[in-house]
């Protein structure tokens, strides 16, 4: 086997301890040439090794230099640039190991002898290898349409691909479409998410509103997805939200809800007599478009496949009423901070005012933070965005409610970010405004009387209205089958501008990985020996990638998936599976030949 062996003394780095002279005639007799350079990476050195491999157009190549991590992807394309096989390169690292961390020289030379005949044992075992091209779907399903999963989807169909969103409400832009203000500005909500909205009513994007994923199976690059779409019997890239079915229906049964976007008319179906067994066509004839309520509407399933999935179906709170203390769920005006959002908000049910037990406007308010946040017993993390809001809460408050006193029971106060210290600033300035720090939420009674009490150490507070801070919970409903992508507060608490960066990070990373509509990948992947499998499954619940999967009773390797990391070969008790270049053959001839190497110097290099 021609085998070439080059020698880089990196600036003296390397030949300061172990000479280039000594250890040339030690391995001389065993290779086809050895060369030296003084520091083969440079743009110098390069171009003569380049030149060099082309002139002597080894079968393997071992490069005596530093860390594989450092250099080793320079020195294997300049190999295959040169005709040679990225795989029958083998780099020693004489670096770091030997030379920085061997001071005796004679020692040192021996030490790289080893190292030397260990790589070129195995070299001799190693087989050329070839990436693999697999083909992949370049179609992208987005699940969620909140505001990560709408810039995803909008962001993904302007590269030309086909994408499907999939929003399990009849409605889009997710929580934030009951929000009036956004922080730390108070920006309009609305005017931020409409717009995206009609784009994605506009676009090429495949909206199935009502919808939910029934089954998702496959891997990244193909991705198979049973989706059921319900009707909602309102076309809402038709329906322009003018209003005039709500006039003729007898019922109440269809209305515009201007709070859920896009602002279309939307069915109540218990009340409609469409739905009781009646035939009504009220609606339908006063619309003024054509096409814009369906009656004849029925569920479809469909089967979808993709590249990738994005995850984006947002977060949850904390269910306030296992707080037996706040007394959220037993008495009115406590709400939670969805709830009062959606009373701040001018277009809710309650058109922005704020209701009281004597009808009046409120005279004192509490926020209650950290409800159920940095709490072993329930969520032991914070969740990052409370302070803000409620804080945001405060300033819409004082606007609307000149006198208001206002009351904030923290446990701590957290402002990440270069502008969320603002509202908390004008809050603290305000003369009007307490801020009280608890420690445990046991310490807080809340109970409803002639107004709502609160009681907290040797202290009662008397107050119009409670809005409880939960913790936020992410992470639920995650499939964990390979090329699906949380993105949003799916992942942890976010804010609306922090969910619109991790979507576009998602999507350059999916735009990157599915690529021109195929994948390559390492040959550096498992492979398994059906004539010594025993079909115990035990790779199968090993391996992290879910590259392995059980077909006609025995495992079967899917080799897109497989990332080389060697768990299955260790865990198979039969010895079924090797790593391409890393076979238990190559890696026992590399331990051989080091012993082999440590056996010639104990006995003198002349006696073996």
């Amino acid at each position: 086997m021609n085998i070439g062996v080059i020698f880089c003394s990196c600036s003296g780095q390397i030949d300061e301890k172990i000479s280039f002279n000594d250890l040339r005639d030690l391995i001389s007799k065993e290779v086809e040439w050895i060369e030296r350079f003084d520091l083969a990476c440079s743009e110098d050195s390069q171009r003569v090794l380049s030149e060099r491999l082309s002139e002597k157009n080894p079968e393997g190549l071992i490069i005596l230099a530093c860390s594989i991590h450092n250099k080793g992807s320079l020195f294997e394309e300049i190999a295959k640039r040169a005709g040679i096989n990225p795989y029958m390169v083998n780099i020693v690292n004489l670096r770091e190991q030997v030379a920085w961390v061997t001071k005796d020289k004679e020692a040192a030379i021996h030490k790289a002898y080893a190292l030397f005949k260990g790589a070129l044992d195995r070299l001799k075992k190693q087989t050329p290898l070839a990436y693999s091209e697999f083909p992949v779907c370049q179609d992208v399903l987005v699940v969620g349409g909140g505001v990560a999963g709408i810039n995803s989807a909008l962001l993904l169909s302007k590269s030309g691909r086909k994408v499907f969103l999939i929003e399990r409400e009849d409605f889009l832009g997710g929580k934030i479409s009951r929000f009036e203000k956004l922080f730390p500005v108070l920006s309009c909500s609305p005017c931020y998410v409409h717009p995206m909205i009609e784009e994605i009513l506009n676009g090429s994007v495949e909206l199935r509103l009502n919808a939910e994923i029934r089954e998702i199976k496959g891997y990244f690059g193909n991705i198979y997805a049973e989706v059921l779409t319900k009707p909602i019997y309102v076309n809402p890239k038709k329906c322009i939200g003018c209003s005039a079915c709500e006039d003729i229906c007898t019922e109440g049964a269809i209305r515009v809800d201007p709070i859920k976007l896009p602002p279309v008319a939307r069915i109540n179906l218990e009340n409609c007599l469409n739905f009781k067994g009646d035939t009504c066509s009220l609606c339908k004839v006063e619309c003024p478009v054509e096409g814009a309520i369906d009656f004849s509407e029925s569920e479809k399933v469909e089967k979808i496949k993709v590249g990738s999935v994005l995850w984006a179906t947002g977060f949850n709170l904390i269910d306030c009423s296992i707080f037996s203390n706040l007394g959220y769920g037993k008495a009115d005006y406590i709400y939670n901070a969805i709830e009062f959002e959606e009373i701040l908000n001018v277009e809710g049910p309650s058109k922005g005012e704020i209701l009281t037990k004597n009808g009046k406007d409120p005279e004192s308010i509490a926020i209650i933070h950290c409800v159920g946040s940095l709490d072993e017993r329930y969520k032991p993390y914070c969740s990052k965005v409370c302070c803000q809001y409620a804080f945001k809460f405060n300033r819409i408050l004082r606007q609307r409610y000149g006198e208001l006193k206002i009351t904030h029971f923290v446990k701590e106060i957290v402002l990440p970010g270069r502008r969320a210290y603002e509202l908390y600033q004008s809050s603290i300035k305000d003369p009007l405004v307490e801020i009280v720090r608890y420690e445990n939420i046991d310490e807080l009674s809340v109970r409803s009387d002639e107004s709502i009490l609160i009681d907290f150490k040797d202290r009662r507070y008397e107050v119009d209205v409670v809005v409880l801070c939960p913790a936020i919970i992410s992470g639920d409903s995650i499939s964990e089958i390979s090329g699906i992508v949380p993105v949003g507060s799916i992942k942890e608490a976010m804010s609306v501008e922090e969910a619109v960066t991790d979507a576009f990070s998602a999507v350059g990373k999916i735009l990157s990985e599915l690529g021109d509509g195929r994948i390559i990948k390492s040959p550096v992947i498992a492979k398994i020996d059906y004539n010594r499998c025993k079909k115990c499954g035990i790779c199968i619940i090993q391996c992290p990638y879910k590259a392995i999967e059980l077909e006609m009773n025995s495992p079967t390797l899917i080799e897109a998936l497989c990332e080389g990391c060697g768990i299955c070969v260790v865990s198979c008790p039969a010895k079924a599976i090797d790593l391409a270049g890393f076979t238990t053959e190559q890696i026992e001839a590399e331990i051989e030949g080091i012993l082999y190497a440590l056996r010639r110097r104990e006995g003198g290099f002349n006696s073996i």
